[in-house]
């Protein structure tokens, strides 16, 4: 799953990739950074194609169906599994034609470690929840695979909302978690985002592991652990020898 994600710097973001460099207005929706704890229901910064333009919004980190009652999340859609997304009833139809990219920086994930601990004189087996922090090894931004809906009340006022798709792990992810999220190179961005592009058979092709040789993990302290922790301390390295 994919649960947490840092995005620091929006600037960077739209130099780091060609294809952004003409978004209309990226600005405003990038205007409330950083965010080093990003968390679900959360309004966060996506890239998607509206009224056949390429622009920058903010969606909320929580995808509610078109056709739903109400914006009250009623089941788990902050994450997407790309496995089974085209027999999802909630999620293949937006795999279809409403796909997004999704801006970071760095992503979260907590470790399931089993250690002893001196326990009245007895050692006892606990087992422990590590946070670790996984970037690009020269901590460049990326773009998550996303999807997106528009929901609309009553009154016809828009509520965007997005999720992002999960794969299985690659060699650096597989001792931490099951899961991870795609991570799309730049090269498929156009592909990805075209909304008349309906080749889901190819698409799926793209929801892969993302290389492990360019990404780096390390573990960060319990604070990410609280998404009102939103603060560059979430980001930094906890040494080993700080922790014994």
């Amino acid at each position: 799953m994919c649960g947490r994600y840092a995005l620091i710097d929006g600037k960077r973001v739209l130099a780091t990739f060609a294809q952004l460099h003409k978004v209309k207005d990226a600005g405003q929706a990038l205007k409330e950074l950083p965010r080093y704890n990003a968390s679900p229901m959360q309004r966060l910064p996506v890239f998607a194609i509206r009224s056949d333009e390429l622009v920058a919004e903010q969606m909320q980190w929580w995808l509610i169906p078109h056709w739903a009652k109400d914006a009250k999340p009623s089941f788990s859609s902050f994450n997407a599994k790309g496995e089974t997304i085209e027999q999802s009833k909630l999620f293949a139809p937006y795999f279809k034609g409403s796909r997004c990219l999704v801006p970071a920086e760095a992503f979260y994930e907590w470790q399931r470690v089993t250690t002893t601990h001196d326990v009245r004189g007895k050692p006892k087996k606990v087992e422990e929840k590590h946070p670790i922090c996984i970037r690009m090894k020269d901590e460049s931004p990326f773009m998550f695979a996303g999807l997106f809906s528009i929901w609309k009340d009553p009154e016809g006022k828009e509520h965007p909302t997005f999720t992002i798709i999960t794969t299985e792990p690659n060699e650096l992810m597989a001792p931490i978690h099951n899961r991870m999220p795609v991570i799309l190179p730049e090269q498929h961005f156009e592909q990805w985002l075209d909304r008349a592009y309906k080749d889901t058979n190819h698409l799926k092709t793209l929801l892969v592991p993302y290389p492990a040789k360019e990404m780096k993990a390390y573990r960060v302290s319990s604070l990410v652990s609280n998404p009102r922790n939103d603060v560059p301390q979430c980001l930094n390295p906890v040494s080993l020898l700080a922790l014994s």
